[in-house]
């Protein structure tokens, strides 16, 4: 369960409200982590029992208040441990997509459609997201404290989804021809 952590270590570049911190995250880590805004505040309210994260109330004239978290002492030390953690492994990634397509001889047309739209798909994230992620990334480094130093971190997250996106454009581009021309592998 990663996503505590991604919390934990967005906190350390500054105090945050929960909006903030869901921003930040979709700003930056949904291009290989996506998290929603009720799973982020649900994970802030448990992080602050467990005493990795403290908060106050800020208030603001003609608008609700808001919370401010701060990383703890104890947060900063569950985060290092963490980091130190874990075996260096490629995951099975579980992807209905795959479960459709190897099934998809009985539904050649849809499995055909389908495999165009992961086409489409993959054109749109390598032209439209890894652009706006990489000016995030360049927005956010100005703006954070040492993040031209986290910068290169940053950058090595998109280019391993880049990489990926790229992959899975080449299989469906491969896997589209060899349907259109009706060959085996």
């Amino acid at each position: 369960m990663s996503l505590p952590y991604g919390l934990l270590g967005l906190l350390t570049y500054k105090d945050s409200t929960g909006y903030d911190l869901t921003k930040m995250f979709n700003d930056s880590l949904d291009n290989f982590w996506h998290a929603q805004g009720s799973q982020i505040y649900r994970e802030l309210y448990r992080m602050e029992k467990l005493g990795w994260v403290s908060s106050r109330s800020i208030v603001q004239d003609g608008r609700p208040n808001k919370r401010l978290y701060k990383i703890t002492k104890a947060g900063r030390k569950e985060l290092a441990k963490w980091l130190g953690q874990g075996k260096v492994e490629p995951e099975n990634p579980h992807l209905g997509l795959l479960m459709r397509i190897f099934f998809g001889a009985d539904a050649p047309e849809t499995t055909l459609a389908l495999l165009k739209e992961c086409r489409a798909q993959c054109k749109n994230a390598l032209d439209e997201n890894c652009a706006g992620i990489r000016e995030n990334i360049e927005m956010y480094s100005s703006v954070i404290k040492n993040g031209n130093d986290k910068k290169k971190y940053w950058l090595m997250t998109l280019d391993l989804g880049r990489a990926y996106t790229l992959a899975m454009l080449e299989w469906a581009e491969n896997c589209i021809a060899l349907l259109e021309k009706g060959e085996e592998t």
